[in-house]
């Protein structure tokens, strides 16, 4: 029960700011970019694990897919029979 109590402060947190900011981006008649920044930064917190152990395995299961996605374009930039 503690886990969920301790989660949701960071979402709530995040959509209250993101929605404050998209009134005020709208009160002063802002770029489109600046909603799309607004409305990314407000949901990254809800989005991303709270607890250490799931976004340490967030962030090291992405790094891996980046690595091997170098790797795959690395070996089809390589011409053929070297």
């Amino acid at each position: 029960m503690s886990r969920q109590r301790s989660r949701l402060p960071a979402r709530v947190t995040g959509l209250v700011g993101g929605g404050a900011a998209l009134g005020f981006s709208a009160f002063v008649h802002a770029p489109w970019w600046v909603y799309l920044g607004v409305a990314l930064v407000a949901l990254v917190p809800a989005v991303l694990p709270q607890e250490s152990e799931h976004r340490r395995d967030f962030y090291r299961d992405y790094f891996r897919h980046r690595e091997q996605m170098v790797r795959i374009r690395q070996g089809a930039a390589e011409p053929p029979g070297s």
